[in-house]
This record gives structure tokens, sequence and C-alpha cells, in this order.
């Protein structure tokens, strides 16, 4: 049997790779280094991305209000030819208007119970 005081201890396996304090110190400044250059990095363009969105949705809104100021012209343009179709000027143009007799007679009277305006000529004769 060997004695276990003069017996070759063997180191244990995660001694046998460990590098040098230096090598290690050097190996996590890179690392250290590369995540901050990263998150720099990363910082930058979330802050250019989220900057220029601002620009964008104004471009965007502007161009809106251009399209909606157009429609609303466009829309009193339209409003003005309704109004001026349904005007005075144009009711004399009507086919119903050209089919309708004048009077000769302006003595107009109007009737309460049918609604309609007679020649008053006419009513005093109904009325004998």
């Amino acid at each position: 049997m060997m004695d276990p005081l003069t017996h070759a201890v063997r180191p244990f396996k995660w001694r046998r790779s460990r590098k040098p304090l230096s090598l290690e110190v050097r190996s996590t400044y890179q690392i250290l280094i590369g995540t901050l250059l990263f998150l720099a990095i990363s910082s930058t363009g979330t802050y250019l991305y989220m900057n220029s969105r601002g620009p964008a949705k104004g471009y965007e809104l502007k161009q809106l209000q251009i399209d909606y100021e157009s429609l609303q012209s466009d829309l009193r343009k339209l409003d003005r030819s309704v109004v001026e179709a349904q005007s005075f000027i144009h009711l004399e143009e009507s086919e119903i208007l050209q089919e309708m007799e004048v009077t000769e007679d302006q003595d107009l009277s109007y009737l309460e119970e049918s609604g309609f305006a007679q020649n008053s000529k006419t009513s005093s004769m109904t009325d004998d």
C-alpha cells in the first residue's frame, strides 16, 4: 500500500485548464469592451430611428392636411353647383314650367278647402 503522505497528488481538472491571470483579465476586458460597443451602437441606432419617425409622421400629416383642404375645396364647388342648380335662375328653364299656362287675369283668390288658387271671376261664378 501506498503512503498517502508520499503519494503524488494530481491537480484537479479545472486547475489544469486555467490560464494565467493576465490572460483572463485581457479576455474579460475584451468581452466588456465588446458589450459596451454593442450597447452604444444599438442605443444610437434606436435613438436615430425614433427621431427619424417624427419628421416622417409630420410629413404624412402635412400631406393629409393638403388632401383634406383639396377635398374641402371640391365640396364647396359642388355645394355651389347644387345651389345654382336649385336657384330661380335655372327654374325658368325647367320643362314643367314651360308646360304651364300663363293666366290673363291677376285677380286670384285662395280657397281654403281645396288649397288651390283660383281666378276670382271663376270663384264668384261658382258661388252664384
